[in-house]
């Protein structure tokens, strides 16, 4: 990987280090008068994409520093797994909360609380309270959290075909936000299944699931679950919850009358997405948002009424306020930090306070001032014709502008002049945003409180709660595919028993102490 350095051999120095605050032309001329420094950056969202768009170049412009963004190849996990087996990294990277800690507990990355001076955007934007919870146990703060902050909007839900559950309820249900009882939710599969056997030539399939999506966090939230089961501050594995064994019962009753996808387990993005994208499929568990490609697509075949809409299916004796669909992590969605590569960190700084401020925010999520949004009546307004690519097709509205492509250290919520940072979901939701967040409104709870409880590596308990995954993840299937009642229930049993064996209390005893230790220093 190149590493952080100076590409001209003649720089305005005192250009380079009051960039940030000049005014907008002029930072733009001084970039373009000099070529800057360059930092390297992996972003495990980047889709092979270089950092040469329209945004990227005025985000250049603005900082005076190049961006190369690191081809993220394919298969952006096999290539984040290689580049922190070799140390083989660049200046910076972008990636999931649990792969940035695994670079922390490395000692790969560098410690930015000695630098909060220089980053006052970062201060303001962050808040002490946020920066503190992202602070490691010792103090240091290796990482600043993306699309931080409390969001209350919807996360997951039971995504439905609209025309289809017209024409099984009519159209006033279909319409209604009054949530559908587990009953009432297999009573539609039982009825979709009578009326559509074939789809397009195709076997149609009333319910399935994606494992490269979050299914369980849908299945998990209709039963109120979280990510353990929390009884008076101690923390158990999920298995234990008594909910957890009526969603197994509920997925296997799917199973056994072949409303489950029989491939459920096969399906990667790909295949699923062939599949909802060929009419034959009613039901999914995901986000509403994992499926805006898919939306598009089956409105342009079939028409405006042929897209996934979500709904809310109460599990088995949960009422509409005990539901747990919605949740996020106020730390963010994934991280960006600086590695020990960087050699030059006032360059690195330059970046991240910009793009942490106001103005990169809206830059990245709004675009352009005067071409892609103005002020009208003091109010900040999207041109029509953003608003009219971004509601058609969201991606291919991103390919075109290159707004949203580049989305680092972003805030929830919205600006010191009201309007929202991210105007593609928050300014005019779309149709598919708007419902979600309408009927899915009282579910939101935050992930961060369970973040990063497992036991350290290395450790006894650690090598135990590894095998107690492969015990989970090998048998799982067959549990959910078991042929009758009986045997689900024998099978479950016997894989808690092979779970306790492996040190499931030992493991659960460590979460309980992990978790009290981070209740009391986040509560100081």
């Amino acid at each position: 990987m190149k590493k952080c350095r100076m590409a001209g051999t003649v720089m305005l120095a005192g250009a380079l280090i009051g960039a940030c605050s000049l005014p907008q032309q002029e930072k733009a001329g001084t970039a373009q008068e000099t070529e800057g420094p360059v930092l390297t950056l992996f972003d495990k969202n980047s889709e092979r994409h270089l950092f040469n768009d329209r945004i990227a170049e005025e985000i250049m412009r603005r900082t005076g520093v190049r961006i190369e963004v690191v081809d993220s190849t394919d298969n952006v996990e096999e290539q984040e797994e290689l580049m922190y087996a070799r140390q083989d990294y660049p200046d910076m990277i972008k990636v999931d909360l649990e792969a940035i800690y695994k670079y922390q507990d490395a000692g790969y990355l560098q410690d930015l609380e000695p630098y909060l001076e220089q980053l006052p955007n970062v201060r303001q934007m962050y808040g002490e309270e946020m920066l503190r919870k992202m602070r490691s146990p010792e103090g240091e703060l290796y990482y600043l959290g993306n699309w931080y902050g409390e969001d209350l909007d919807a996360v997951n839900g039971f995504q439905i075909r609209y025309d289809y559950l017209v024409s099984l309820v009519g159209r006033e249900r279909a319409d209604s936000d009054e949530p559908f009882t587990q009953e009432e939710f297999l009573a539609l599969l039982r009825a979709f299944a009578a009326k559509y056997p074939e789809v397009k030539g195709g076997k149609a399939i009333p319910f399935t699931t994606c494992l490269e999506y979050d299914s369980s966090g849908t299945l998990q939230g209709m039963y109120g679950m979280k990510a353990y089961w929390e009884q008076d501050g101690r923390l158990s594995h999920l298995v234990r919850d008594p909910a957890y064994v009526k969603m197994l019962a509920f997925l296997n009753e799917m199973y056994r009358e072949k409303l489950l996808d029989k491939e459920w387990v096969l399906n990667r993005e790909q295949l699923f997405a062939d599949k909802l994208k060929s009419g034959r499929v009613f039901a999914v568990a995901c986000a509403y948002w994992d499926l805006s490609d898919i939306n598009a697509s089956l409105r342009e075949q079939e028409g405006k009424d042929a897209y996934f809409a979500c709904y809310k299916v109460l599990g088995e004796g949960i009422t509409p306020d005990q539901t747990t669909y919605g949740g996020r992590n106020s730390l963010g969605w994934d991280a960006i930090a600086v590695t020990d590569r960087c050699e030059d960190m006032d360059a690195a700084l330059r970046v991240i306070d910009f793009l942490a401020s106001e103005e990169g925010q809206y830059l990245m999520l709004w675009g352009i001032e005067g071409e892609d949004w103005t002020y009208e009546d003091g109010v900040r307004t999207p041109s029509d014709e953003n608003l009219r690519l971004f509601s058609a097709d969201i991606q291919a509205a991103v390919e075109k502008t290159g707004i949203r492509r580049w989305i680092w250290f972003i805030k929830n919520g919205t600006g010191s002049d009201g309007s929202p940072y991210d105007m593609v979901t928050k300014y005019r939701p779309t149709r598919e945003a708007e419902l979600a967040n309408r009927r899915m409104d009282s579910d939101y709870w935050d992930t961060s409180l369970y973040m990063e409880l497992d036991p350290r590596s290395g450790t006894e308990e650690s090598l135990m709660w590894s095998d107690i995954r492969e015990i989970y993840d090998r048998n799982f299937p067959g549990i959910v595919n078991a042929d009758s009642p009986e045997k689900m229930t024998e099978l479950y049993e016997r894989m808690v028993q092979d779970m306790e064996r492996a040190g499931l209390y030992q493991v659960e005893e460590v979460w309980t102490q992990n978790y009290q230790k981070r209740m009391e220093r986040w509560e100081e």
